[in-house]
């Protein structure tokens, strides 16, 4: 294997400078992603060498190594349980069972790490080592690394640009990022690899500044990072391993480092391949091969008045598209919403209580309580066993609007005529609702990360008009920060409305 490709590793020109060292306090509780075990401490000074991280502050950074000598080669990073990422050019050749990766280590010689055998290698099917093109690879291990279990373990945050337009300029000229790894510390000096784990600050450089042009193959799929005078940029031994940028609550991955000419050379910048780009293959590997055994949220149902149901709830850890089929009256304070004339559903709702039913203001504000019906306890759609109620009254939000650009209070309660007997049907209960005291707590419960379900018997493709599944379906998701660019450019009051998705989309 050609090992001539440069890493990430962090080297700093001897200037006498002033020390700026930043705390990055990461949202442990909120976030899913993106910290490591202690918080991020980085000085902003020509430092030789870089400096050492604080041991475990880069939970989701691996060392992946020769099986036959346990010899660091290359840096990685983790995605999931079972996944690695890193260059293709560290693995392009090499069989799985060549190399180990090992985790939750500060000392690339550490014997207590978690060590993982490969089962399977990723390469980017237009990987080209010419200009390193396409330089991103993906490495299934044989075992799952036990995130539970193990506090000094975290994935990596990866990009969510969905606009194609925008890929090139994420991240964007100047943004500060933080590059790690146990690359070299001296360009061509295999004494100079540091035991511990290095980290070093630099910022991205213009696509089209000539420094950067003239090692940049293609702007869409790489970009530049180090500092203009030199003095911090990559050297060899790191390559695969991760750079990223600090988003106010934790650390996104937006780049993987790939090459460079040189160690801290003023006009040589070290080229990282670009992972906005790469979202949709990283997604396609990780769901189309990650199958993993639900699990099962056991309710205590003699303890507790709502939310818990006939069965227990199982979902399955994994990125499946559209959604999975939930487990029959797992949930069952969901409702189907009909038409009465054709009992066909058009909207979900929850029971509130025997009498009331809570739902979207948008789904029956153009309607007479006579045109429409409710079906609880079912699980199939079009089950004509179910507990169906016709409604009496339709209240609607005060304060509903709609326009084009938002909707507003969305929110309604249907009285039904008749009320559902909670008490004798084992397949229906009530749903418990949050009771948020204090009114500055309102705009962040539920809090940015928190992992959340949704349920009902909806499209399960935008592109496809009428793909309904006949079968209640669930799928796992995280609300994103209010201020997070994707939540507030479709946001109108974040006091009343929240955002929740997949970073990864598909969800």
């Amino acid at each position: 294997m050609n090992y001539r490709l440069i890493g990430s590793v962090l080297i700093l020109l001897r200037i006498n400078s002033i020390f700026t060292r930043t705390l990055y306090e990461c949202d442990h509780y909120s976030v899913s992603c993106g910290c490591g075990r202690h918080n991020v401490e980085l000085t902003s000074s020509r430092i030789v060498g870089g400096e050492e991280a604080i041991p475990l502050s880069w939970s989701m950074m691996v060392s992946i190594q020769h099986r036959s000598s346990h010899k660091h080669f290359c840096g990685g990073s983790i995605l999931a349980d079972s996944y690695i990422l890193t260059a293709a050019h560290c693995v392009d050749g090499q069989t799985p069972d060549q190399i180990l990766v090992v985790a939750g280590i500060h000392n690339k010689s550490d014997e207590d790490g978690l060590i993982r055998r490969v089962a399977q290698i990723f390469v980017h099917p237009h990987w080209s080592s010419y200009q390193n093109q396409h330089d991103i690879a993906i490495l299934r291990l044989s075992q799952p690394l036990e995130f539970i279990y193990n506090r000094f373990l975290t994935r990596t945050c990866i990009p969510h640009v969905h606009w194609p337009n925008n890929i090139q300029d994420y991240p964007s000229t100047s943004t500060r990022l933080a590059a790690i790894g146990w690359g070299r510390t001296k360009m061509n000096d295999s004494v100079s690899s540091p035991d511990n784990l290095l980290q070093v600050e630099v910022f991205t450089i213009d696509n089209n500044d000539p420094i950067c042009n003239k090692s940049l193959y293609d702007a869409e799929i790489q970009f530049c990072a180090a500092l203009y005078e030199g003095g911090k940029d990559s050297c060899q031994g790191d390559s695969g391993g991760p750079i990223l940028q600090w988003l106010g609550d934790r650390w996104e991955q937006v780049g993987l480092t790939s090459f460079s000419q040189g160690c801290a050379v003023a006009g040589d910048p070290s080229i990282y391949t670009r992972l906005s780009y790469y979202n949709h293959w990283i997604r396609s590997i990780v769901v189309d091969t990650d199958i993993r055994p639900p699990v099962t949220h056991t309710c205590d149902n003699e303890k507790v008045s709502c939310g818990c149901s006939y069965t227990d709830v199982e979902i399955t850890p994994s990125r499946i598209v559209g959604g999975e089929e939930a487990v029959p009256y797992s949930w069952s304070f969901i409702v189907s919403i009909q038409h009465l004339s054709m009992n066909d559903h058009f909207c979900g709702g929850s029971i509130f209580s025997d009498f009331y039913i809570i739902t979207a203001a948008h789904c029956v504000v153009d309607k007479s309580p006579y045109d429409i019906q409710i079906a609880a306890g079912i699980h199939n759609r079009s089950d004509p066993n179910g507990a169906i109620r016709e409604v009496e009254q339709i209240h609607i939000h005060p304060n509903w609007s709609s326009s084009s650009s938002a909707r507003l209070h969305d929110i309604a309660l249907l009285r039904l005529s008749h009320p559902l007997d909670l008490r004798t049907n084992p397949l229906l209960t009530r749903v418990c609702v949050p009771n948020v005291q204090l009114p500055t707590l309102v705009e962040t419960y539920p809090a940015n990360g928190t992992r959340l379900t949704t349920i009902g018997w909806g499209n399960i493709r935008q592109s496809v008009f009428d793909n309904s599944p006949d079968n209640l379906h669930q799928v796992q998701v995280f609300t994103i920060d209010n201020n997070d660019p994707i939540c507030n450019k479709s946001l109108f009051d974040k006091e009343v409305q929240f955002c929740a998705a997949d970073y990864e989309g598909d969800k």
